[in-house]
């Protein structure tokens, strides 16, 4: 009976301490955030990873997988710029790795629209030559420039000279009248093309949830 008594407290004991060496492991936390960045192109997206690790310990690498079938690789404090190809809903997924090896995993829901476009335009030829239209913030957050361009051509096909505007502080929803000047005149322009080329909006807020409304497309 003692000798049964013991191996059970050996047994116990064994237990404890194997389960202290070698409990759950506890992996780091992954979460981002993201938001347009219209610094180049409309529809890329700027991922900026929020994810965090045990005390002592900090992550080390971050692999992004889009569910456009391409993937990217960073570091903790360094943001991912993505270009999608089409406006849609799509899979985002987070792996974080930290300094033990251990790694920790996220998939988030990400709807991707342009945040400003060009609603209408029209051409008016003479002197001086001049664009007129509306752009509208598509967004749920401010945009604090919009940079609309317009580039002019003569039948033929050629660029002849172009033109810039921005427009400050646009609220969500917004629209908001512009005129872009040709640089330099010619009586050759036949037709111009408008797009916006830049805007500027606040990554540093909660995540964006921009609403697909396809009346506003």
């Amino acid at each position: 009976m003692r000798r049964g008594l013991s191996s059970l407290v050996v047994i116990v004991g064994l237990g404890l301490l194997v389960g202290g060496c070698f409990g759950p492991v506890v992996r780091p936390t992954a979460d981002f955030t993201w938001c347009p960045d219209g610094t180049y192109g409309m529809l890329d997206y700027r991922f900026i990873s929020q994810s965090t690790t045990v005390p002592n310990h900090y992550n080390t690498l971050l692999y992004w997988e889009f569910s456009d079938g391409t993937t990217a690789e960073g570091h903790p404090w360094k943001d991912v710029i993505h270009r999608f190809a089409e406006e849609g809903t799509y899979q985002v997924t987070l792996v974080v790795t930290d300094d033990r090896g251990v790694s920790g995993t996220v998939t988030k829901e990400v709807s991707v629209i342009e945040a400003a476009v060009i609603r209408s335009w029209n051409l008016t030829l003479g002197w001086p030559v001049e664009v007129t239209g509306e752009v509208m913030n598509r967004h749920t957050e401010p945009l604090h420039t919009v940079t609309v361009k317009a580039k002019f051509y003569n039948a033929d096909g050629v660029r002849l000279t172009e033109g810039s505007v921005e427009i400050s502080k646009m609220e969500p929803g917004e629209r908001a009248r512009f005129t872009v000047t040709a640089q330099e005149y010619s009586s050759e322009i036949f037709y111009a093309t408008v797009f916006v080329e830049s805007f500027d909006i606040d990554c540093s807020g909660a995540p964006f949830y921009p609403e697909r409304d396809a009346a506003n497309r």
